[in-house]
């Protein structure tokens, strides 16, 4: 027994350099819930008209691992701290200082659908110095996303004319103050704010659905994409408006028809509405004429996915658009249609 034991030990001490040493190659992988939070830009950029008085941006943070299994891609785990988010304006055009746009600043969160901090009276700490264009942010604990809103003048571009430079600002992030390692920003993407002409393609116009020809030409357009539409009788609409905002088009349709909708605990008596909702796929939106693109997936009345676009082209004359466009849809499409709208 007591050679047995011996020899044992000596086979144990001849094999643990080898093993020490296929050790040392190993790699323990950390868990995905183990490297830090990401706060990012929920988006890269929005638009808004000439003489809109504030504009705002979202930070929120990036999904991670959801470990109730709910959320296989992941989800966003609020952070368990507050921390301060550091931003700044690294370039901006059309005008000769920050000063002489952004006029104040302010933060909150959305509480629930209805509410936010601000209806509640909750200070959400945020700063911005419109000489250097630096600011901070306090992104609070146990929430999924901070807005900081930008008040801006509104007339410094609200002019009566078509302007072809660019006039916008773009903001990035520059760090998480203090030493909480577990919280970082992404400095690497940018949050871009562009100011639209109005005299131009952008804002609302209108489609005279009381010219029958002009009511027809529409429906064979956007009926192509929603029954509805190709179903309508004049005299069930009350307006139509074909909307080109920031990188989307929307075509509303408010009929006649009228519902009850609840909206945060009350009741409000509002006019029905079809709605089609597009991407903006191309716009030659520097020129007061040009082409135009734009589509979006659409699910079928089988519940398979088709994708449908329009493309043509438009020129706006004063306060008239005209626009020449063809939609096609799976192997369905129709031929030119121009439409002439007025804000």
């Amino acid at each position: 027994m007591m050679k047995r034991s011996w020899l044992y030990i000596m086979l144990a001490a001849f094999f643990a350099p080898a093993c020490d040493k296929e050790n040392d190659d190993l790699v323990t992988p950390l868990s995905a819930n183990a490297f830090p939070q990401i706060v990012v830009f929920d988006d890269e950029g929005d638009g808004g008209l000439e003489d809109e008085d504030a504009f705002s941006f979202k930070l929120t943070l990036l999904d991670r691992n959801d470990s109730t299994g709910k959320e296989p891609a992941g989800r966003i785990i609020p952070l368990k701290e507050a921390v301060t988010v550091n931003f700044k304006v690294i370039d901006f055009q059309g005008f000769s200082k920050i000063a002489d746009y952004i006029k104040a600043v302010k933060a909150l969160y959305e509480i629930d659908d209805c509410t936010t901090s601000e209806d509640k009276g909750i200070d959400v700490p945020v700063q911005f110095d419109v000489t250097t264009g630096i600011g901070s942010v306090s992104f609070p604990a146990g929430v999924e996303e901070v807005e900081v809103e930008f008040e801006v003048d509104e007339d410094l571009f609200d002019d009566k004319l078509f302007n072809t430079k660019k006039r916008e600002l773009t903001f990035q992030l520059t760090g998480i103050t203090g030493n909480n390692t577990q919280v970082q920003a992404n400095k690497t993407a940018a949050f871009n704010y562009s100011i639209q002409d109005d005299e131009g393609i952008y804002g609302e116009w209108e489609v005279d659905h009381k010219n029958a020809a002009e009511f027809a030409r529409f429906k064979a357009l956007f009926g192509l994409v929603n029954e509805d539409i190709k179903n309508l009788q004049a005299s069930e609409v009350d307006e139509i408006a074909v909307e080109f905002e920031y990188g989307e088009v929307k075509v509303v349709v408010k009929l006649v028809e009228e519902e009850d909708v609840e909206e945060c605990g009350s009741v409000e008596r509002k006019n029905k509405e079809i709605e089609i909702e597009a991407s903006i796929e191309d716009l030659t939106d520097d020129e007061l004429e040009g082409d135009v693109e734009f589509g979006e997936k659409l699910e079928l009345d089988n519940s398979s996915i088709a994708e449908f676009v329009y493309k043509g082209t438009f020129k706006v004359t004063g306060k008239k658009l005209v626009i020449v466009l063809k939609g096609e849809l799976d192997d369905e499409e129709t031929s030119k249609v121009t439409l002439t709208l007025e804000k």
